[in-house]
């Protein structure tokens, strides 16, 4: 049995959607513009309504991924811890007393595994995307969260104590399965007042 802190990473432990804030630095470096995310937007929006499909809506999103090399997602990774991350999670995070880390987002893959040189979690899982930057099985969010945290905890040959391990994310609805397997909550700068559930403000 371990004590294992599992993290939700956007508005977790950063200020905004880290895709959101990739099509943003996409067009501080020419390589877009407004224009094309209205129209990733408005595709993705169309096909959800008609398909109710959100991985449609999401493979239209992380289409910006194709513009940038491996170097450059890195680099997106330095300039988002630079400048976009909550410096009381980091704190939080790194004062943390557990035996094991994870960090677990529907954030993509790609870039999601650079911010590691600075958060160093045992082990960083995201939504994996193909080689056409649609996702690949899928959307690391929910129950899915559950299945993916349970498959490398079996690999590893661990198990999660429950009454010692902790769950932190800004998210009651979309993280309430991973909440679940620990008994410390903390949710992130979120209005919802849950019970068995500890709100923290982070700046």
């Amino acid at each position: 049995m371990k004590k294992i802190a599992l993290f939700d990473f956007d508005k977790t432990l950063t200020t905004e959607d880290t895709i959101i804030l990739l099509w943003r630095y996409a067009r501080d470096l020419k390589k877009t513009d407004r224009l094309e995310y209205a129209n990733k937007i408005l595709k993705g929006s169309f096909g959800y309504i008609l398909k109710k499909d959100l991985k449609f809506f999401k493979n239209q999103i992380c289409q910006v991924i194709h513009l940038f090399t491996e170097e450059e997602l890195e680099q997106f990774a330095d300039y988002v811890y630079e400048n976009h991350m909550l410096k009381d999670g980091l704190k939080a995070l790194k004062n943390l007393e557990v035996e094991y880390k994870m960090l677990v987002s529907a954030s993509p893959q790609n870039y999601l595994k650079y911010f590691n040189k600075y958060l160093n979690f045992d082990v960083v899982i995201g939504t994996d995307l193909d080689k056409f930057c649609n996702i690949l099985n899928e959307n690391n969010k929910s129950y899915e969260k559950v299945r993916r945290i349970n498959e490398h905890l079996k690999e590893k040959g661990f198990e999660i104590d429950y009454e010692t391990s902790m769950c932190f994310s800004d998210s009651y609805s979309a993280d309430r399965p991973m909440f679940e397997m620990v008994k410390n909550r903390y949710l992130i700068n979120s209005r919802k007042k849950i019970e068995g559930y500890e709100n923290l403000n982070w700046k």
